[in-house]
């Protein structure tokens, strides 16, 4: 039922600004009114977050479905398969809608939802976060383009996070043979209420007495030291394709730089059947967290248009 109404929510939001946006005479990128297809299997090297990686590598099998009704209007199906050793198994999926736009010659973007599903056992340090409200404006300058994202992210509170970036895209080739490298520089700033964090659970108090029902009740609760909007990272990609009539494979190596490391303060406390209680407050900032380093990584695939 919440998921109903989360996409009820969606698909009127969508509406609403399609309509603001025909009624001020804005060309889609697409009118042909014909629905496209396309499937793409990608291997992504290592899962890294705003150049934050967990200490033991997370390589995916990344596989989208997506469709693109011709009016500017998309939906994405995506399903991420883990490949840790000792560890396979779909770790989450997400859904998207969204509607891409061109203002004249020179602009373009889209407005998009999002909505993730997690496995029980997916420890993604970006896991706590829902769904997601976006938009994307990029002003194509000549020589560069210039693009700009805008995020807002929910989860226990809402997020916002901001990237800009700069890219350049070379082709060559012929229309149905043709390659293109987009060279591309980013930042990403970001609030950091997704880090925090505060579980309850129940544990058995008198494990030996066995017809004592009572059970103390157990509270973890993970806070940001140093709160606020942070550029959290710097990225340079280097995406390379090819395309051959209705297949194309894509290399995007990627390097992350981070910055402004996240330190977290978590505090366990315990409540007794009795009422008396217990608490201990301590540095809970991860090891990855505390020896920031540069991550590089990559991601290849291989999809269909039909």
């Amino acid at each position: 039922m919440h998921l109903f109404k989360y996409f009820a929510s969606l698909t009127a939001f969508l509406i609403l600004i399609i309509s603001t946006i025909n009624a001020q005479s804005i060309s889609k990128q697409d009118t042909s009114g014909k629905p496209s297809f396309k499937l793409q299997l990608d291997y992504l090297s290592n899962y890294v977050y705003n150049g934050r990686a967990d200490s033991v590598k997370a390589p995916y099998q990344i596989t989208t479905a997506t469709v693109n009704f011709g009016n500017g209007i998309y939906a994405n199906f995506i399903a991420n398969y883990l490949l840790t050793p000792n560890d396979k198994r779909f770790d989450f999926f997400q859904l998207d809608v969204g509607y891409e736009y061109k203002l004249g010659q020179n602009i373009t973007g889209e407005i998009y939802g999002s909505k993730y599903f997690y496995s029980n056992q997916s420890n993604l340090l970006n896991g706590d976060i829902t769904s997601d409200f976006g938009a994307t404006l990029n002003y194509d300058l000549g020589f560069v383009q210039f693009n700009n994202t805008l995020d807002l992210f929910f989860s226990g509170k809402s997020d916002f996070q901001y990237m800009p970036g700069i890219e350049k895209s070379f082709e060559f080739g012929e229309t149905n043979s043709k390659w293109e490298i987009t060279p591309g520089i980013y930042s990403v700033f970001s609030s950091l209420n997704y880090y925090e964090s505060t579980l309850t659970r129940r544990l058995n108090a008198l494990k030996n007495q066995k017809n004592n029902p009572a059970a103390a009740n157990v509270q973890s609760a993970t806070t940001i030291t140093d709160k606020g909007i942070k550029l959290l990272d710097m990225e340079c990609s280097l995406p390379i394709s090819y395309q051959k009539g209705a297949w194309s494979i894509i290399l995007t190596p990627t390097l992350a730089i981070p910055f402004h490391p996240i330190h977290t303060t978590t505090v366990n406390s315990t409540t007794l059947p009795n009422g008396s209680s217990s608490s201990n407050t301590f540095d809970s900032t991860p090891y990855s967290e505390k020896n920031l380093g540069n991550q590089f990584y990559f991601q290849i695939g291989l999809n269909y248009k039909f």
